[in-house]
């Protein structure tokens, strides 16, 4: 999932930095480079408040894995020099400094084949310090940080990840507004076969989107904002929050069709109207009643939240190692995100049943014991 092109991309452009800044050679090899990696994804797991610590005699926060296999010495001038481009081929992308860690990753994480949902939302990378592309999304639980455009399975495999910088997001303009560009525009860049079925929140829907997404052979259901719904004639959101549990209202037109429901959800995959039944609390009554509720708002409560999934998993266990550059978040995440995913991947294909933590301690631990081996062969021990 971190794929061979992206780790020599780095050996290449660090090498290159450290003679650039320091005018001196700095020879990081694949053999450290896969170290330092399994040092940032055992600071998930394992963290102290400080990274020094981790080389530190004192019993209760030395970490013998981490200060046998590389020096703290080392892991400094690794960290001051890690890049993935050119500095002195800088263009006008705010994201740069980055951008072959997302072009590396979306290529690799087409492994995976593609499930029948799908689900399109933002990504949040945390992030506080200054810079032109930083986001604040009021109530979130990420507020501050770099906002992503991502595709993932319904299950939370995350197939592509574009990152939002404005007027230089590398996403074509559809003409339909933000939200339904990004999603045919994701679906374009992933390759998503004909016959998929995505599912978006009321951010990205639109009328507008439906249409085209049937023209795609491309199945399409969100939530709706009201000021979307133009003149249909539902009632006013005020008048049907009065009306009794389960109550619904439906409109079809061509091969849309608009249920509305204490939410309003639009798809281009159901030719005629259907009911499920869901447990909903009864607080008169102390005890769970069966609601009636439209099949397309229980397909969407069912198939969406397949990138906060993802989100979550890489939250679990981040790395905790910091730097103040500002595309340091960002590298730290894009080695969280492939390994959620090779832990999805595992799962999925391999028919493995551990979990991310015993997953992560495995990845980490290989990667970091290959070096203490060589450094004790080295030393005679």
């Amino acid at each position: 999932m971190y794929p061979p092109t992206l780790r020599e991309i780095t050996i290449e452009m660090s090498n290159l930095y450290s003679t650039q800044t320091k005018d001196q050679q700095l020879y990081l090899s694949m053999e450290e480079l896969l170290t330092f990696y399994g040092i940032l994804i055992t600071s998930g797991y394992s963290s102290v408040p400080r990274r020094h610590m981790y080389w530190s005699l004192d019993r209760d926060v030395h970490n013998e894995g981490i200060s046998d296999a590389m020096r703290r010495n080392r892991f400094d001038e690794i960290m001051v020099s890690i890049h993935v481009v050119d500095n002195t081929k800088i263009n006008d992308d705010p994201f740069f400094k980055v951008r072959p860690i997302f072009s590396e990753l979306n290529q690799s994480y087409k492994v995976m084949p593609f499930q029948e949902w799908l689900s399109v939302d933002e990504s949040m990378i945390r992030y506080y310090g200054r810079h032109g592309c930083k986001q604040f999304r009021r109530g979130k639980p990420i507020r501050f940080g770099y906002k992503l455009w991502s595709l993932a399975s319904s299950s939370g495999y995350m197939h592509h990840m574009e990152p939002y910088g404005g007027s230089h997001t590398l996403l074509p303009e559809t003409g339909l507004g933000q939200g339904p560009s990004v999603v045919l525009g994701l679906a374009k860049q992933a390759q998503v076969p004909q016959g998929c079925k995505f599912i978006h929140d009321n951010l990205f829907t639109s009328l507008g989107l439906l249409d085209e997404m049937t023209k795609r052979r491309y199945g399409s259901s969100g939530t709706m904002r009201q000021n979307r719904l133009f003149d249909f004639p539902f009632k006013p959101q005020k008048e049907f929050m009065k009306l009794s549990r389960g109550t619904s209202e439906v409109l079809t037109q061509g091969d849309k069709l608009l249920a509305l429901s204490k939410v309003t959800v639009a798809t281009n995959m159901e030719e005629k109207y259907s009911e499920t039944f869901v447990k909903r609390w009864s607080k008169e009554r102390r005890t769970f009643d069966k609601v009636p509720q439209p099949k397309c708002i229980n397909l969407y409560n069912e198939q969406m939240g397949g990138v906060d999934l993802h989100d979550q998993q890489v939250s679990r266990y981040h790395i905790s190692i910091r730097s103040k550059k500002w595309w340091w978040p960002i590298f730290a995440w894009s080695l969280n995100s492939a390994l959620v995913n090779s832990h999805f991947f595992y799962r999925d294909i391999m028919g493995g049943t551990i979990v991310l933590l015993t997953f992560s301690r495995i990845v980490a631990q290989s990667l970091v014991q290959s070096t203490t081996e060589c450094f004790k062969m080295y030393h005679g021990q």
